[in-house]
């Protein structure tokens, strides 16, 4: 594979995303649900590039965005949803399918061209235009070549939103996603103005008080099985009130799971107001969690992936466990 990061590889749909932005003067871009700093950066970063190009752009975010992310220069600009339909570009960024846009769905549906750029290659696909990329170890890499391939220079307001991104899903260049033309693209965006600092100090030493008492419940409710291979616990809606935390304080306890010793799968689920329980999978290889959660509907990357399953916790974890014994 190339290394170079000044030049966009030559991916497929390329050409055709850079004539469907070139086409649009009203653009609408939405993330995914429970968005990751890889999800709010690729459309911070490719927004803040479509302005330079004289878009006009929107920012949606169905679930808002993680305090951890606040940093991000252009985050002020996110809403969580819109009442326009005038687009003429949506652009669906990191969903894996348009269904996990959640409520900004059909907003970006009901533009007469869709675009959808995503590494999550699932089965899921949506739009008229696709710049797909499983290979891929972020959402943000193939932002990076697009707004090459548009002439966007890379200022470091875009090159912070972008690295972000790439920081993010590769666990800051640990997991196994990562590869050499991962490793250039993050130089290039340093060399850009981007701080690998920042970003770090921002989102993994920036818990609240609450996130931290949440992480506390959730490692003492964990349980794993009689092998040690699967791992798992969840919070209710009851330990969110007793300390005074959130949903986006739940971002990391997966990945806190998955560290446990002789463990390959992670298990969390997160108890949501209408009773509805969100189920976050991570696993090592060679598992495949985004077949698993596709059983109930989700999706995801082969080893992160997500879904969403009715409760009590405990019926639900049952049901994922024999998922993934069977898998």
């Amino acid at each position: 594979m190339a290394l170079n990061p000044n030049a966009p590889l030559d991916r497929e749909g390329l050409d055709e995303a850079v004539q469907a932005i070139w086409s649009a003067t009203e653009i609408v871009l939405a993330c995914h649900v429970n968005p990751d700093g890889d999800a709010i950066g690729s459309m911070l970063g490719l927004g803040l590039g479509l302005e330079a190009l004289e878009k006009k752009v929107t920012y949606l975010s169905a679930d808002g965005f993680p305090e951890t992310l606040a940093f991000l220069p252009g985050i002020e600009r996110v809403q969580t949803h819109t009442e326009r339909r005038d687009f003429q570009l949506g652009v669906g960024l990191d969903a894996g399918e348009v269904k996990r846009l959640g409520s900004n769905a059909e907003t970006i549906l009901s533009a007469p061209l869709v675009m959808d750029i995503d590494h999550h290659v699932t089965g899921g696909q949506f739009g008229q235009v696709q710049l797909l990329d499983a290979t891929s170890a972020s959402t943000a890499e193939l932002v990076y070549d697009l707004l090459l391939a548009l002439g966007v220079e890379l200022t470091p307001e875009i090159a912070q939103c972008l690295l972000c991104g790439i920081l993010t899903d590769t666990g800051s260049f640990r997991f196994s996603n990562t590869k050499p033309r991962t490793m250039a693209v993050g130089g290039a965006l340093i060399a850009a103005g981007a701080s690998p600092t920042t970003i770090y100090e921002s989102v993994y030493e920036n818990a609240s008080f609450g996130a931290q008492k949440l992480l506390g419940r959730a490692m003492d409710r964990m349980t794993r099985s009689a092998d040690g291979k699967l791992v798992w616990s969840w919070v209710t809606q009851a330990d969110f009130s007793e300390l005074d935390a959130t949903d986006k304080d739940t971002d990391g306890i997966a990945t806190a799971l998955r560290a446990v010793r002789g463990s390959e799968v992670a298990v969390f689920l997160r108890e949501m107001p209408t009773g509805k329980l969100r189920v976050s999978l991570r696993a090592k290889d060679p598992w495949d969690v985004a077949a698993v959660a596709a059983q109930f509907g989700g999706g995801g990357h082969r080893l992160a992936s997500g879904c969403s399953l009715d409760g009590p916790p405990e019926a639900a974890i049952a049901a994922l466990l024999g998922a993934l014994t069977a898998a």
